[in-house]
């Protein structure tokens, strides 16, 4: 493999990471994190429609129709603040128990990308080989990055006795969902 070769897929994760932290960033405009309660389907949507947005940019050249990766998010994430999980892409947990959101963060998260992957590849499934591996691929990534995050935001918390250490937490996971669903999707358009 020519360090051209790593260099450009470098860049191109890069470019993934980058694009779906500046779509969280840009949800928080609208979006107040806050506890499971208080972000419902109208959030999500409204959430889901700022990722969705931000990685249309990457996906617009590389899929045909990226306008349903985007629909695909809208419907997911709104799904999942109408449903008992909520959008737990934009809040955390209650407890302070740190051993209790990394299991909870592990399940909920697992359950969270079970639901946003299914929906995004029934956005790509006629264009992408095996693509149903995207659903287990997100999936396992939402469960390492909430149970990260919400560990992050949760000693963060604690040391600063500041809600903002939550905030901080939730992109920590946001940054490693994207990182961790990146590789799997740079190795996939690499290889089409």
């Amino acid at each position: 493999m020519s360090s051209k070769f790593v260099k450009t897929e470098f860049f191109v994760w890069l470019q993934w990471v980058l694009l779906t932290l500046a779509g969280f960033l840009v949800s928080l405009l609208f979006i107040e994190i806050g506890e499971r309660p208080d972000i419902g389907a109208f959030q999500g949507a409204i959430g889901g429609a700022a990722i969705g947005l931000a990685q249309w940019f990457f996906l617009r050249s590389r899929i045909s129709h990226p306008w349903r990766w985007v629909l695909a998010c809208v419907i997911s994430w709104g799904l999942l603040g109408f449903s008992g999980l909520g959008a737990l892409g934009w809040f955390a947990p209650a407890t302070p128990q740190i051993p209790l959101r990394i299991v909870y963060g592990a399940i909920n998260g697992e359950q969270m990308g079970l639901l946003i992957g299914l929906a995004q590849w029934l956005a790509i499934w006629k264009q992408v080989t095996a693509g149903w591996r995207w659903v287990l691929t997100s999936s396992v990534c939402w469960a390492v990055a909430l149970a990260i995050g919400w560990t992050v935001g949760g000693l963060l918390s604690q040391a600063t006795g500041l809600f903002l250490g939550e905030v901080v937490g939730l992109a920590v996971a946001w940054i490693v969902a994207a990182a961790t669903t990146g590789i799997p999707l740079v190795c996939f358009f690499d290889s089409h």
